[in-house]
């Protein structure tokens, strides 16, 4: 479809009904309240941004300092529930500082307790980074296929501006409206799953953390996931049996990790020497039994997503620590082999513990600073 960058404002606003980001009662009112009073008039790209602020589909993050960061996270989570239509409900925002002064955002989402980190310049400005990498836990979940969408460069003031919208919806602002949206080839309709119901297990348990996975992930990430976590003993059995000389400790201890990067560095010489093997036999079973021992070192879980995305997290399983998403420190084994193998530094398996150890302690301390 050829892009559209001349349209009336009524031609917008009949299109933005169309697609079902208007109610068909408030079109005319949006067109006022923005101050296009000549619905027959040329929408520009600003004006079209205003309309569909006014109509509620978008929320914008101030570049500029703010009196008070916790108000101003909380305008930004509260504009961002707005969008969905009461889809979803903010409450309780609180900017936390631990006895490090490190800082991390805690508000309820439909009465369940999210964390964000967040890191802030001496001048006040709101962390635009954690807000772009999170603030898909605002969007509606379930059935609702909506999610946010960044517009490029066009927040009032400099600042950072996501528009809601389905799929459907953000290909015709793009394509019929001349909306740059980031995310449209990231994010097809039928990719990332909607977040789910919340997890049955009791929170800050194990059980809880594997759920918690469980509700964004596709349905062959779980498949995988069921397979791989199934066989995981006899799997390291035969790998043992087959690969391992007599006298190695397979004792999951960090001083069997010490012994096993000998045997990875007796066998690959580079990076790619260890991923073209990752499908191997010996490999494989290098990357579970590093998992496995890190499992045991550190409060964590095996995962794995299948997204389709060119990106060193897909389809790889991967070990991530038991802490909120927010929090949330991830380990690929293969990826740390592979590390081990390039810079021939001895230790390296074993600093992998220090990862999921660090994000681990630092869920603690924010939990410590609430209860203060």
């Amino acid at each position: 479809m050829v892009r559209t960058t001349r349209m009336t404002g009524r031609g917008v606003s009949d299109r933005l009904v169309e697609i079902g980001m208007v109610p068909p009662e408030d079109a005319a009112k949006a067109l006022a309240a923005i101050g296009f009073t000549a619905p027959d008039g040329e929408m520009g790209h600003e004006a079209l941004l205003d309309l569909l602020d006014e109509c509620g589909a978008t929320v914008w993050v101030p570049d500029e300092p703010v009196d008070d960061l916790e108000q101003g996270y909380a305008a930004v989570l509260e504009r961002a529930a707005a969008c969905g239509g009461g889809a979803v409900a903010v409450g309780d925002v609180e900017l936390v500082r631990d006895e490090r002064g490190e800082e991390s955002l805690h508000f309820l989402r439909d009465g369940e307790p999210v964390w964000w980190q967040v890191e802030h310049g001496p001048d006040g400005r709101l962390d635009h980074m954690t807000i772009m990498e999170c603030v898909d836990d605002l969007e509606p979940g379930g059935d609702d296929p909506r999610m946010f969408y960044a517009v490029p460069g066009d927040g009032e003031g400099g600042g950072d501006l996501y528009v809601l919208a389905t799929p459907e919806q953000a290909r015709a602002l793009h394509d019929e409206l001349a909306i740059d949206l980031e995310g449209l080839a990231l994010r097809p309709g039928d990719g990332k799953p909607r977040r789910g119901a919340p997890p049955a297990a009791e929170p800050g348990t194990p059980d809880w953390y594997a759920q918690d996975d469980r509700r964004t992930m596709t349905a062959p990430a779980r498949a995988f996931l069921d397979a791989w976590t199934a066989g995981m003993a006899e799997a390291l059995d035969g790998w043992r049996a087959g690969h391992l000389p007599g006298g190695f400790p397979f004792d999951f201890s960090l001083d069997s990790l010490d012994a096993l990067e000998g045997l990875v560095l007796e066998r690959h010489p580079d990076w790619d020497s260890v991923i073209a093997a990752g499908s191997g036999p010996f490999v494989e079973g290098a990357v579970r039994y590093v998992g496995e021992t890190l499992l045991r070192a550190a409060p964590s879980r095996w995962g794995y997503q299948d997204l389709g995305l060119s990106d060193a997290h897909d389809r790889i399983p991967m070990i991530r620590s038991n802490t909120p998403a927010g929090f949330m420190q991830t380990v690929i084994p293969l990826h740390r082999l592979a590390v081990l193998a390039k810079t021939r530094e001895r230790g390296t398996l074993r600093e992998s513990v220090a990862f999921l150890g660090d994000a681990v302690a630092a869920h603690e301390r924010a939990v410590r600073a609430r209860r203060r």
